[in-house]
This record gives structure tokens, sequence and C-alpha cells, in this order.
């Protein structure tokens, strides 16, 4: 298992098993400014083409040669995972994305992963459980011995949605919708407040670049990054938006570098104890995206 920082994961571009550019996605022909992609054998793939999205990903697998790309499988199931687990060279891919995790099924997937010790796991929270705060944490504490394998919590916007008979317009961003933002906000502080990444949820309006751009605004508000990407079109500004400026820069730096415990820049006080957490985040981001206003 290569060594996988959160942050290195950029615009994860979900690419469905049947997309007729998948090989060439994979080999870093099509596409090369990804960082990571998910291939996805669940909602995206009709029931009729598993038998044949199976037998793509074998042979896929059978001359897959890792690169800087970051690949990970979504599996329609548990049983489907078990079947893509035999697969020769599956060890070459990077992890799972566990679609539909919740209390139901969290005991059989764990329980698989205890032997299977070198993927990566990206759980998604995507079913009822997430109107449950006590099932929330039932999960959080399940996956805590599992936590230096927990790339990332993923949140199923989309799902969530569904499940409230709703569908948001291309012009409101997750935080504008407030049954939505009430459930992922308690994700948030629940999983990052005890160590867990998370992931920002897609956007399914790939043509909407002003809303996407407002939406990426907040995601960088509340140090959630690694959204999900369903278009090639996104990922690039996805990706810029992760960049930081020379002021977060130079004062992520003096947070982590000097001793003073406490300093003013620009009409605002910082102090060490507390700001260190977001300074950490802020020169992650700066070894893996750069400077945005850079001369």
């Amino acid at each position: 298992m290569r060594k996988i920082d959160y942050f290195e994961l950029g615009a994860t571009l979900y690419i469905p098993v049947m997309h007729k550019n998948l090989e060439d996605i994979l080999k870093g022909a099509k596409y090369p400014f990804l960082k990571s992609v998910v291939i996805c054998l669940e909602d995206s793939t009709a029931l009729c083409d598993i038998p044949e999205g199976m037998k793509r990903v074998e042979r896929i697998l059978d001359g897959f040669e890792p690169f800087g790309l970051k690949v990970f499988i979504r599996p329609r199931n548990i049983e489907n995972l078990k079947d893509i687990l035999k697969f020769k060279n599956i060890d070459m891919v990077d992890g799972f994305a566990l679609a539909k995790f919740d209390t139901s099924n969290i005991s059989e997937y764990l329980s698989i992963f205890i032997a299977q010790n070198h993927f990566y796991l990206m759980p998604i929270l995507e079913t009822k459980d997430v109107f449950s705060h006590l099932k929330l944490a039932h999960i959080m504490n399940e996956l805590e011995p599992f936590k230096e394998r927990i790339l990332v919590v993923r949140m199923g916007g989309e799902d969530i949605l569904s499940m409230l008979g709703m569908m948001r317009s291309c012009d409101k961003t997750i935080y504008e919708i407030l049954p939505l933002y009430l459930v992922l906000s308690t994700i948030i502080n629940l999983f990052k407040a005890n160590g867990f990444n998370v992931s920002s949820t897609v956007f399914t309006c790939f043509e909407a670049t002003k809303t996407l751009r407002r939406e990426l605004e907040s995601d960088s508000e509340h140090q959630i990054f690694n959204k999900t990407s369903i278009h090639p079109k996104q990922v690039e500004s996805i990706q810029e938006s992760y960049k930081i400026n020379v002021d977060e820069k130079y004062v992520a730096d003096k947070l982590l570098r000097e001793d003073g415990a406490i300093f003013s820049h620009q009409g605002r006080m910082y102090e060490k104890t507390t700001h260190s957490n977001w300074a950490k985040s802020i020169l992650k981001r700066y070894e893996n995206y750069g400077v945005r206003d850079a001369k």
C-alpha cells in the first residue's frame, strides 16, 4: 500500500466502469490532470452491464501499471466486492469506495478488510443512517481502529437529497439547502472533530461554473476538500480552488515555524495554539497545489 495523503486526492472523478475512455484515463493518456479516480460499478452502472464491467476490470488489472494517479474501485455491494478481491493484481489499486456504508453492513465490510489490510477505504455515508446522530456515532466508533486506512469519509449528497424527495437546482450550493446542510454539518462536526478527513459532495450541474465556484469557496471555509467530481470539466476548477494565497502562506508559516504565541496580520489576531490545525492544512494545500496569486 503506497502512502497517500488526503490532500493529494484533488477532485476525485467517478468513472462508470462501462465508460468508453476508461482504459485511456487509467493510463494517464486522457485527462492527465487527474489526481484520483473511482471506477464505479454501483449507481452509474446498469445491472445488466455488471458482468461485462467485471470482465473489463479484470482485463485492466491484468496489465495495470500504477503511476501518480490514485485508483479506487466502488463495488456495487459486498458480494461484488468479494468477487473483485479475487482478481489477479487487485493489490495494484489503492483501495475501495464503499457505497451505502452504514450500521447494517459495517461489520461485514470491516471483517473483510481486517484480512485485506493493504487497501485504503473511503466509506460513503448516504443511507437513512445519516439522519441519526447515534448511528453516525456508532459508525465512527467502529471505524476508529481502521483510522489510518480511512483515507476520507465521503458524503453522498445526491442520495441524501433523494431520501428527502429533493433535487437541488443548479443555482444552489449544498450550503443553501437547509435540510441537506444540517445533515452534512453533523457528519463534518462528528468525523472531523475525531480526526477523520471528510470529502465534499458532488455537484451534478457541470456547466454551472459560477455556482460551483461559490460552493468551492464554502468548501474551503468549512475545510473540506477532495470534492467528488462527476465530469472532467469540473476537475481543474476544483483543484485550482485548492491553491492558497500569499497571505495564507505567510500566516501558516508564522504559526508553525516561529515561537511566538500570538501575532497580528492584516487587522486580525492569530494564536499559535488555536490556529495551528488550520495552518497545517494550508501548508498541505501549498505542497500539493501551490499559491494562487504567485507572481
